[in-house]
């Protein structure tokens, strides 16, 4: 089976400037449990990722007001981990377990086009 048959599209994505409130209404709207940091919805320019569990982490843990701090000050960073369209989901399983992950931004030709997810992966072998 391949990475496209299982991913998630559209990504729901945030601006750099957003608050992590803003975030967070985006996952609720869009009930994804991330959003990808992208300069004005450029996929190809993305800087980053935001979780549920980063958020709970760094803002609700610490007790800061998430309408104050920028998600910027709690995204994943890095060079993301990203895997081909057309990469097998043995793959994409293999990946996120080398990197301790649970999300795979998906890209196409350079750019974002899905995301795959551990639970999308389990949903194929349950």
């Amino acid at each position: 089976m391949k990475v496209r048959d299982l991913m998630s599209y559209p990504i729901a994505t945030v601006r750099p400037e957003a608050t992590v409130l803003e975030a967070v209404l985006r996952m609720g709207a869009e009930k994804k449990g991330c959003v990808l940091v992208a300069r004005d919805g450029l996929l190809k320019e993305c800087l980053g990722i935001v979780t549920t569990s980063r958020i709970f982490l760094k803002v609700f843990a610490e007790g800061r007001d998430p309408a104050a701090v920028a998600v910027t000050e709690v995204m994943t960073t890095g060079p993301l981990v990203t895997i081909d369209l057309d990469a097998s989901t043995r793959e994409a399983a293999r990946l996120m377990r080398e990197h301790n992950i649970r999300r795979l931004p998906v890209m196409k030709d350079g750019a974002l086009v899905g995301i795959i997810t551990s639970k999308d992966l389990l949903s194929c072998v349950v």
